[in-house]
């Protein structure tokens, strides 16, 4: 399967619904067309990519505060679609895919939001849970469908994407995805959501495990004492 597994990472990102600006672009004559050959080795590698465990650091940024929040978290991910994301430790939030049910636990409160997972994305404010879904692209005709390509830039063995959503709400909210990724592996190493009001949302992963066994238990959750709401 075609596993760009580190889009989870949208899960906790919550845009401001508010419309934006339209966003300005500029002829195609005035832009250079970036070099698409990284962006199709990453997802051509994406095929043999059928579990991970990750632990990563996320880092927002934020207008309100001086300076930004960073908080450690882990992942998990089986094929087709099971996962585990937890921010916090001890984890403050839970997101988890059970079945045809997407889970936002806050465990402090003992509180679960439940969206059907086949509904999510229908409005922008949910989709950026859309992307947990590990569709990112079936494949590079699909990735170019969904995303402009705003610069691909080769350094060090790292090969740095900079896209943007071409859903026109989104685009109104999203400034630009910026992904990093290993070349030689084509390993998602940090990914980072710029957002037009200023904000800003990265994530570094580190101690990635591809394909190894992951315990199914992992996506097992006792909702004993939990309120649980259905998502509206």
């Amino acid at each position: 399967m075609r596993l760009p597994f580190f889009s989870l990472v949208l899960a906790l990102l919550t845009p401001s619904t508010h419309a934006a600006p339209p966003v300005p672009t500029a002829p195609p004559s005035a832009l250079a067309a970036p070099d698409l050959a990284p962006v199709k080795k990453w997802i051509a590698r994406q095929e043999n990519f059928n579990s991970v465990a990750a632990d990563f650091v996320q880092t927002r940024a934020l207008r309100a505060l001086r300076s930004p929040l960073s908080s450690p978290g882990h992942l998990w991910f089986v094929a087709p679609e099971s996962f585990r994301w937890e921010l916090g430790d001890p984890a403050k939030t839970i997101v988890l895919r059970k079945g045809e049910w997407i889970y936002v636990i806050t465990p402090t409160k003992k509180r679960a939001e439940r969206h059907a997972a086949a509904a999510v994305g229908k409005d922008f404010g949910m989709q950026s849970m859309a992307m947990m879904s590990f569709q990112f692209a079936k494949d590079f005709s699909d990735f170019q469908r969904k995303f402009e390509t705003l610069s691909v830039q080769s350094e060090g063995g790292r090969c740095r994407l900079e896209i943007l959503p071409r859903d026109v709400q989104a685009r109104q909210v999203l400034k630009a995805i910026k992904l990093d990724i290993d070349n030689s592996t084509g390993q998602m190493l940090a990914f980072e959501i710029l957002t037009r009001d200023g904000s800003a949302l990265r994530n570094e992963f580190s101690d990635v495990h591809v394909n190894a066994k992951i315990d199914h238990r992992i996506f097992d959750f006792d909702f004993t004492g939990y309120e649980i709401i259905d998502a509206k």
